[in-house]
């Protein structure tokens, strides 16, 4: 039988579906880990993920910069998440030069994690 999980986000609304036979929330949050899906502020508060499985290595870090959000890096795609911001970790250091030239505290946070991450590769 076709079962369909979504994976709602805290406030409600659906940040992915995955539909096949004998569905389960461990199957559905992997297939969006292969698409990529953003599942920033996904409600897994019920998902037994003690077995699920993924071939590449991440590495967060929360509350620093201005919202004080979880910012996610995949050193295997070279891609950071924070925010609304997507790019490889070049493209978010350039960004964080712009945007927060003139905050030393929020410049500093978000620098030290890029060069917390470069120190890694």
């Amino acid at each position: 039988m076709k079962t369909k999980i979504e994976i709602k986000s805290i406030f409600g609304s659906v940040l992915f579906e995955f539909e096949k036979e004998n569905n389960t929330i461990k199957d559905t949050l992997e297939e969006a880990v292969r698409r990529s899906a953003d599942l920033s502020y996904a409600n897994l508060r019920s998902a037994d993920l003690r077995s699920a499985k993924t071939d590449k290595r991440y590495i967060q870090v929360s509350c620093i910069g201005s919202s004080k959000r979880i910012t996610t890096y995949c050193f295997d795609d070279n891609i950071i998440w924070c925010g609304c911001f997507t790019g490889t970790l070049h493209e978010f250091e350039l960004e964080v030069n712009k945007t927060h030239k003139d905050n030393e505290q929020y410049l500093k946070e978000y620098t030290g994690f890029i060069n917390y991450i470069k120190s890694l590769k």
